[in-house]
C-alpha cells in the first residue's frame, strides 16, 4: 500500500469527525465500511460498500455521503444525488429510468457527466435520498445494484457501479428515534431497526453492507454545528468578496436563539444563518460601506449588523 494511500486511510475519521457533529457512532460504523472499500477488498461485482442511514431530518446523512465522498475522491464533484419522494409513481420513474420510447432519463444522464474522456464512468457515491418514498419498481433496481454491481436503464444502456458507493437515507423510525431521545443508542437503534424490517423489502436490507442509525442532535451539539457553519459561511464570503470579516460570540449566541429547533436539527440553523449574514452584508451595499469588518448584534437586538474591525484585529 503506498504511502499517499495509508495517510488517507488514516486521515478519514479525522475529518469526517470536524465536520459531522454529534455522531461520532455513526462514523465509526461509516469509516469501516470506506476504508474497506477504498482498499478494494470487496467483491469486484459489488458496490465499493453500501448503507442505509437512518434517522431524524438535519442530523448529518446527507452531509455524511457529501463529506466522505468529497475526501474519497479528492474534493471532485462524484456524487449523484436523486430525491426518491419526487419518485413515487408510474409517471416520474419514467423521467428518473426513461421510457419505451428510449429516452435517456435523469439517471443516465447524471451518470453521464460522471464520465471521463474515454467514455469509463469514474468513481463516486449513488445518493438515494428517503428510500422508503421510491416506487418499488425503483427498489427492485437497487437490488440488482447491490447483489451484482450493475444498473440497467430503460433504453438498455448498462451502468457498472462496481467503483461506487452507494447510500440511501431514511426517516423510517424517526418520529419514535425523538420520542425515545433519552434512552440508550442500542435501544433506539433496535426499534429503528425493526421498523426497517418492517417497511422495506428484506432481500433488499439484507443485501446492504452498514444500517446506520444517526442520533437526535442536543442543544450542546448544535452550539458546535452553529460554530462550525458560521466560520464556513464567513470564510466562503470573505474569500468571495474579497474583504476580511470576523464575528463575535454574542453571533453566534444570537444565531442559536434564532435557529435552534430540536425537532429539525441542523437544517435551520443552515438557513438562520445565511438570512442574519447576508442581510448584514447586504445592509452595508445598501449605505455604500465596504462589506469587510466584525459582526455583531445590532442595538435592536433583532438583526446583524458589521462594525469596523479595530487594529488589534
Amino acid at each position: 500500500m503506498t504511502e499517499s494511500k495509508t495517510q488517507a486511510l488514516a486521515g478519514l475519521k479525522p475529518y469526517l469527525l470536524a465536520n459531522i457533529k454529534g455522531q461520532n457512532g455513526a462514523i465509526e460504523k461509516a469509516c469501516s465500511v470506506l476504508r474497506r472499500g477504498m482498499c478494494r477488498l470487496c467483491s469486484a461485482d459489488r458496490p465499493l460498500g453500501s448503507f442505509l442511514f437512518a434517522g431524524p431530518t438535519g442530523v448529518g446523512k446527507t452531509e455524511m455521503a457529501k463529506h466522505f465522498t468529497s475526501y474519497i475522491f479528492s474534493g471532485e464533484n462524484r456524487l449523484i444525488r436523486f430525491d426518491m419522494s419526487e419518485y413515487q409513481n408510474k409517471e416520474q420513474l419514467e423521467v428518473l429510468l426513461g421510457d419505451s420510447q428510449n429516452a435517456q432519463g435523469q439517471l443516465g444522464r447524471q451518470f453521464d457527466l460522471n464520465r471521463d474522456g474515454n467514455g469509463e464512468l469514474r468513481g463516486g457515491t449513488l445518493l438515494l435520498d428517503e428510500i422508503e418514498k421510491a416506487h418499488p419498481d425503483i427498489l427492485l433496481l437497487m437490488l440488482q445494484v447491490l447483489e451484482d454491481g450493475r444498473l440497467t436503464l430503460r433504453d438498455g444502456t448498462l451502468l457498472n457501479l462496481s467503483n461506487f458507493f452507494v447510500v440511501m437515507t431514511s426517516n423510517i423510525g424517526a418520529s419514535e428515534a425523538m420520542e425515545m431521545r433519552k434512552s440508550t443508542d442500542e435501544t433506539i437503534e433496535r426499534v429503528v431497526f425493526s421498523l426497517i424490517k418492517e417497511r422495506l423489502r428484506p432481500e433488499l436490507v439484507g443485501r446492504i453492507t452498514e444500517q446506520v442509525v444517526f442520533k437526535c442532535l442536543e442543544y450542546d451539539v448544535q452550539v458546535e454545528i452553529a460554530r462550525l457553519l458560521l466560520d464556513r459561511e464567513i470564510a466562503r464570503l470573505s474569500e468571495r468578496l474579497g474583504e476580511a470579516i470576523a464575528y463575535d460570540e454574542s453571533v453566534l449566541e444570537f444565531v442559536l436563539i434564532e435557529g435552534f429547533d430540536s425537532r429539525f436539527g441542523a437544517r435551520p440553523l443552515r438557513r438562520c444563518i445565511d438570512r442574519l449574514v447576508g442581510d448584514a452584508l447586504v445592509d452595508q451595499f445598501l449605505l455604500g460601506n465596504n462589506p469587510s469588518g466584525k459582526l455583531a448584534v445590532d442595538q435592536s437586538g433583532n438583526r446583524l449588523r458589521i462594525e469596523p474591525l479595530s487594529l488589534a484585529e
